[in-house]
């Protein structure tokens, strides 16, 4: 009985999508003197959305990951991520990645070197909204005067004000 359940579950066939929600997971926390910014983004989501865009076998969070994948995801999230401090679209430093602990997801690391006080901050979230329409992305922002926002971001959201 257990072989002939085995051999059943073996024919059936796998999905291509390793969990069934999207989402991604961003803080940023306000220094002295930098914002740091740290992002969870599953792997597999990744992997479908370099492959959607012709970009093939990137191993990506494996020992034979190709070389150019650090530049691309940072040269992807410039694009999805937008941080507007002081009326002014930051640019950040890639620090770098790490695969999480259950292998699923990346943690994503930057860092924004800030110029003065933090007078008017805005952000925009698209990562992976246009491949994956129920992407959602929940963003928390700890400001250094204890402003604390949670937000969501979907494919339908427009840049939003914190302070």
């Amino acid at each position: 009985m257990k072989v002939f359940l085995l051999s059943i579950f073996l024919c059936l066939p796998f999905e291509s999508t390793i969990h069934e929600y999207f989402f991604s997971h961003t803080d940023i926390i306000e220094k002295e003197t930098t914002f740091e910014i740290s992002s969870n983004i599953f792997i597999d989501d990744l992997d479908n959305m370099f492959e959607a865009n012709g970009f093939k076998a990137l191993n990506l969070g494996t020992n034979n990951e190709d070389p150019k994948v650090d530049s691309l995801l940072n040269s992807y999230i410039i694009n999805k991520l937008k941080l507007i401090i002081n009326e002014q679209e930051a640019s950040w430093d890639w620090i770098g990645k790490e695969v999480s602990e259950d292998l699923m997801s990346f943690w994503i690391y930057l860092e924004v070197p800030k110029k003065g006080k933090t007078n008017t901050f805005s952000i925009d979230n698209k990562i992976l909204t246009e491949t994956i329409g129920q992407q959602k992305n929940i963003v928390n922002v700890l400001l250094e005067d204890n402003t604390k926002r949670y937000l969501l971001f979907q494919k339908s959201s427009k840049t939003k004000i914190i302070k």
